[in-house]
């Protein structure tokens, strides 16, 4: 059940082999056309070589036995020798070129699945079925010999083969028909033999992605200097190695059901090719004994149903390779093929928007995350007025950072309507409306950049130096910056760049409020990005933040309630919903829930002051 669960996931299996390759196809000749002319000269250059192989000594033979005299021969001989060294010699040239443009079109591929993971709607990132999706299609286009640069080299084997076989059959078909027929039964056989184990792997996949997912993520955590004190700290490694053993086994174990079967085809195959062999060749002898074959004639035939031989069970074997590419192919288009839903092109907008912030409505939200029994938040009801600095609180899985998403636009309703400004969310540009949010989450990203590039998030021509240092000055970071050798040029970071400079976490913290404060956008949101601070550095920070946005709404997102005491409104989550909203000093009147947990809290800081405190 469980491996028919994940092949659901991958939605394997959607498109077929021919709409695949013609999707192939014609990215190629949209953006690498001269790659498909290199594969039809590679094509071309490949059937003339075993031809000139198979006639050669058909007519050497004829020219002895004529008595043409040896100069003739050895022109002959020479000129057909040269012809196969000048094939060679352009057929290895030509395969150089077609995989250094293969390699063209693999990066044309990776960046599709690179651009459509940053652009597609958020709301599918969190789906598992998705982030399988990606991951298959990064595999579908990463590495020197990737599924789809195969594609290529299956096109070109397809075409020599094909016309091989047409070539060779024709040669055939005037020794005998039957013979040809029966060559092409017993080839058809192996075909079928190998069919069974494309099926077996298109029903096995989901099991193989799976384990690769596990170990790809693992191998990350490894390497990941994020993890690398904690992996130490705790003696993680043996347990890490553990999991990653574990996983390993379950796909060794997979490819052992995989290698058995394709040796059983392999030796079903052999005995196959025996009896064709033994019969095919059990024929020529006859003949020649029978007077009805010369010997010049033998030779020939002799090559040719040999090579006929090859020409179809490489086609079928191409044709069997193809299958098997197709279910790559199939994980890349599903995953290209996402529909976004919301508003990218078109939606309304005004620039009026972004001289300043306008109310925020949230009526009977509910939102209930794919997969999930119940709702994340059910029937909520809030209202943001302009300048409003709001407090959500609450314990940890309230539904904090889902109302975040909703605010934010990162993901719309299951029921209900989020209005900015007096109009449905739905109904604005989405791009143009997260242009209104600067957020700083708990989860958030600095790239290995220069603090400039950092704080402004553009491209050194079109930062605003001058407005770098200013955000810097009121987050409190630009004394540190200062002092490096080269200011705010200089890299964040030692992961990428030896010389970086790597910042505690408070400092990282000011460096996150720089960035916010540079794009002075109407609506500022912290979702708990302090939650690894203490309780009083992530006071004193939020009520930074509350000093210099004035001017714009703020909603403050913690679970620890005396670190957003200073707030206009504070409203408290529990169990889905809203259940008490205030002032501090309100709410704490009210000996309510909210009472009893900051009591709570500040008992418990009072009792640990190493903590720091939550007094009043």
């Amino acid at each position: 059940m469980k491996e028919e669960k994940e092949e659901d996931v991958l939605l394997a299996k959607q498109y077929g082999v021919f709409g695949n390759l013609c999707f192939v196809l014609k990215h190629t000749m949209k953006y690498h056309p001269s790659l498909l002319l290199l594969c039809i000269l590679s094509a071309a250059v490949g059937i003339v070589i075993p031809v000139v192989t198979i006639f050669l000594p058909k007519i050497v033979i004829e020219y002895i036995s004529a008595s043409k005299g040896i100069k003739a021969v050895m022109i002959v001989t020479v000129a057909g020798t040269g012809v196969l060294a000048l094939g060679a010699g352009l057929k290895v040239f030509l395969d150089k070129l077609v995989f250094f443009h293969k390699l063209q079109m693999n990066t044309h591929y990776t960046e599709l699945v690179a651009r459509k993971g940053m652009t597609a709607d958020y709301c599918y990132q969190e789906t598992e079925r998705f982030r399988k999706l990606q991951s298959e299609s990064i595999a579908a286009c990463n590495g020197n010999f990737s599924p789809l640069s195969q594609v290529y080299d299956v096109c070109i084997a397809l075409c020599t083969n094909g016309l091989g076989f047409f070539l060779y059959f024709g040669i055939l078909a005037q020794l005998n028909v039957y013979l040809v027929l029966f060559l092409v039964l017993m080839n058809l056989a192996g075909y079928l033999l190998n069919h069974r184990v494309i099926s077996w792997m298109e029903k096995n996949q989901a099991e193989r992605a799976g384990y690769l997912q596990k170990i790809g993520y693992l191998t990350q955590v490894s390497g990941d200097l994020k993890s690398a004190k904690d992996i130490r700290l705790y003696r993680m490694a043996g347990w890490l190695g553990d999991i990653y053993q574990k996983n390993l086994k379950g796909l060794g174990n997979w490819y052992r059901r995989y290698t058995k079967r394709v040796f059983g085809v392999a030796a079903g195959e052999s005995g196959l090719s025996l009896l064709r062999e033994i019969a095919a060749y059990t024929y020529l002898i006859y003949m020649v004994a029978a007077g009805t074959l010369g010997v010049a004639d033998f030779v020939l035939y002799f090559g040719v149903i040999a090579g006929f031989s090859a020409w179809l069970s490489d086609l079928f074997g191409q044709v069997n390779s193809l299958q098997r590419i197709s279910m790559t192919v199939d994980y890349l288009r599903t995953f290209l093929g996402y529909q976004n839903t919301f508003l990218r092109d078109g939606g309304i907008w005004s620039e009026e928007l972004m001289a300043g912030p306008k109310e925020i409505s949230l009526c009977n939200v509910c939102y209930r995350y794919e997969g999930a029994e119940q709702d994340t938040l059910s029937g909520l009801n809030l209202t943001i007025a302009p300048k409003e600095h709001l407090a959500v609180v609450g314990l940890n899985g309230a539904g904090k950072t889902t109302l975040v998403k909703l605010l934010c636009g990162l993901t719309d309703p299951t029921e209900g309507t989020v209005c900015y400004g007096g109009k449905n969310v739905k109904e604005y540009n989405r791009d143009k409306y997260y242009e209104l949010f600067s957020a700083v989450f708990q989860q958030f990203s600095l790239l290995p950049v220069t603090f400039a590039e950092a704080v402004a998030e553009e491209e050194p021509p079109r930062i605003d130096r001058r407005k770098v240092e200013t955000c810097l000055q009121k987050a409190g970071l630009w004394e540190k910056i200062a002092s490096l050798e080269n200011g705010m040029d200089s890299e964040y970071s030692r992961e990428v760049n030896d010389n970086g400079t790597e910042l505690s976490g408070g400092q990282i913290q000011k460096l996150l409020l720089a960035r916010a404060l540079y794009r002075n956008a109407p609506v500022i949101i912290l979702d708990e990005p302090t939650a690894a601070l203490d309780p009083i550095a992530e006071s004193n920070l939020y009520e930074t933040y509350n000093e210099v946005m004035k001017d714009s709404s703020a909603v403050f997102i913690s679970h620890r309630l005396a670190s957003t005491r200073f707030c206009d409104r504070i409203v408290l989550m529990e169990n889905r919903r809203i259940i008490e909203e205030g002032t501090h000093t309100e709410l704490l009147a009210k000996q309510g829930r909210y009472y009893e947990l900051y009591a709570t809290q500040a008992k418990y800081y009072q009792e640990h002051p190493g903590e720091g405190g939550a007094s009043e």
